[in-house]
């Protein structure tokens, strides 16, 4: 049996073992409070500049806390005028119609020649009708077959300046094999149409993996505005409780306009965008528009729909009996009783956060723009994220997805400007099931957990950031910004609808739970900074275990008034600090504040 011992000599006997760089146990991190959380995405130090720099034994070495900074908000502001541009055979693309190179002065149009798509099922893969291009299942896997040209058009004389139309059709025909992968489908499938791939591809073209809901715009417009993506897997879908489908509306431009299936339910409407009712046995058809939207987005929403109801896409699964399908357009606050029928809400209560009441103005004026802030590489900076369907003539009402926030490296940091309102999104800390984790979390290390002190320091400079971007950006002294603190799996409703869906993360959830956060809980950005930056703490709150969050263990005796401090060290702070660092060491040990 394993006793707790106590003394002051060192026990009879202990672990003696050797450590390799990059790959050290958890319990050997665990000795440092300072240690990085993912050594993989740290940059390698290079050793001999490293030592030119090293810091003399007598000054006491800079914690994580001293060294992270604010990230530069003056950048953060600065928006990115990155064009979306899909790069296959070392050829630009751009959006997947035309692109322009503004260096050479010179650019050429896209054209589709062929397009041909299968279906991988069972390792067989089954080739599909016209009518069912663009139509994918979530648990499934596609292979698409696009065969394409460039065509010259558009230089621009350097002496004239002016643009020629002059198109010159000299471009060979190209082919590139696009995987579509949705988020269920099985490994095997997803291995087996790599192997599929390699067979049908005669051409020797590249092959690009197309990830469900990340897909690029190139993409997209192969289906002309009307790709969509069902839930469930293509063989099995007829087996459907409800004979009710809903589809969220998305994209800004007319060719990348596209439908994401969400189960029926009113908590994932959103006023800033339309929704596509259908009922497959009666044939109806009914489009629903968010009081949020805009004009251009209802006629988007609208063109893309009858071109479905043109198709008829055997996905759908249409009545074949009835030739004819109805169809209705209402806005939000007239809904017919169909529409209430159709949600399955017979109180008509609604459970999405409804702009009908708002009292700020319902119309977008920008775009939704998300920060990563994070110290992993060093610096503390902030990396923005981007939409891959950004265009500089439109504002997306759905940028960004709940994956976006929640697939990043965690816990994570994400400040998110919607205009109107800042948010800092803070993730949680994802452990896994072994009981070494475990041991360690509840451990706390005495001195605090190395990830908690790391991503305490990250805590402050993410908050502080927060406060230097109100304060910098464009408007902020005549509109009252509010900044607010989200957490991970208990996020408030109006902070969920900012995405075009949404699932509540358990584990997140649980973890945050435990932290001793509640759900819908939002917490202002100046009142917890004041927390974590607190200057002074009594004698007692500085000896107990866990630190309080915000203490620098690295330097606990720094939190001592004055007087507290001569009582304890007899001597004031000034001739502590005189002191070479490893006599201040020798001196804080006795007293409990190392």
């Amino acid at each position: 049996d394993v006793t707790t011992q106590k003394g002051a000599k060192r026990p009879a006997w202990c672990i003696f073992g050797k450590q390799n760089q990059n790959v050290e146990t958890l319990l050997f991190k665990g000795k440092f409070y300072d240690w990085p959380g993912d050594l993989k995405e740290l940059k390698p130090i290079n050793d001999a500049a490293n030592s030119v720099n090293r810091i003399p034994s007598a000054r006491r070495p800079p914690s994580i806390v001293e060294m992270l900074k604010p990230a530069d908000v003056n950048k953060m502001l600065i928006k990115q005028d990155i064009p979306v541009n899909m790069i296959l055979e070392q050829a630009s693309l751009g959006r997947g119609k035309h692109w322009y190179d503004p260096i050479e002065l010179r650019g050429h149009d896209i054209q589709t020649i062929s397009l041909n798509v299968w279906h991988v099922s069972e390792n067989e893969r089954y080739e599909v009708s016209k009518s069912s291009y663009g139509q994918f299942h979530s648990d499934d896997v596609y292979i698409i077959r696009w065969r394409y040209k460039l065509v010259a058009s558009g230089f621009h004389s350097i002496t004239t300046g002016k643009a020629s139309v002059r198109k010159t059709d000299t471009g060979r025909d190209r082919v590139a094999y696009l995987i579509w992968q949705g988020v269920n489908a099985s490994p095997n499938e997803k291995g087996i149409s790599a192997l599929m791939t390699v067979f049908l591809d005669e051409e020797k073209g590249p092959h690009i993996h197309v990830i469900q809901e990340r897909e690029e715009a190139t993409f997209i417009q192969l289906f002309d505005g009307t790709f969509t993506i069902h839930m469930g897997k293509r063989n099995q879908s007829k087996e459907r409780k409800s004979h009710w489908r809903l589809y969220v509306f998305l994209g800004e431009i007319e060719v990348e306009n596209h439908w994401w299936e969400l189960p029926i339910d009113s908590t994932n409407l959103r006023s800033r965008t339309s929704f596509l009712f259908i009922d497959n046995v009666k044939n109806i058809m009914l489009l629903w528009h968010g009081c949020g939207t805009t004009d251009e987005q209802r006629f988007l929403a609208n063109k893309s729909a009858m071109k479905l109801r043109e198709r008829r896409p055997e996905e759908f699964h249409f009545n074949c009996e009835r030739e004819d399908i109805e169809f209705c357009e209402i806005q939000e606050g007239d809904e017919i009783d169909l529409f209430w029928t159709a949600i399955n809400e017979r109180t008509q209560q609604r459970k999405y956060h409804s702009l009908l009441n708002a009292r700020s103005n319902q119309k977008l004026t920008a775009t939704m723009r998300i920060f990563h802030l994070s110290s992993l590489h060093g610096p503390f900076v902030a990396q923005e994220l981007l939409y891959p369907l950004r265009s500089p003539d439109h504002i997306a009402a759905f940028p960004f997805t709940q994956a976006d926030l929640y697939e990043l490296h965690q816990p994570a940091l994400c400040l998110i400007d919607t205009d109107k309102e800042l948010y800092i999104w803070q993730g949680w800390n994802d452990l896994s099931d072994d009981e070494l984790d475990i041991q360690l979390n509840n451990a706390n290390l005495q001195a605090g957990c190395p990830r908690d002190m790391r991503f305490t320091a990250e805590r402050r400079c993410a908050f502080r950031t927060a406060v230097e971007y109100c304060k910098a950006k464009p408007g902020s002294t005549t509109v009252d910004l509010t900044c607010s603190i989200v957490y991970a799996g208990l996020e408030p409703i109006d902070f969920i609808n900012l995405f075009p869906k949404w699932t509540v993360n358990m584990k997140a959830r649980q973890q945050n739970q435990l932290d001793g956060k509640n759900l819908n809980q939002k917490d202002s950005v100046s009142d917890i900074l004041q927390h974590l930056c607190r200057e002074q703490y009594t004698l007692e709150e500085l000896r107990t275990r866990p630190l309080p969050e915000g203490v620098d263990p690295s330097k606990i005796e720094f939190y001592l008034s004055d007087d507290d401090f001569e009582k304890e060290f007899h001597m004031t702070k000034d001739e502590f600090y005189a002191l070479p660092y490893w006599k201040q060491t020798n001196i804080k040990k006795p007293l409990g504040f190392f």
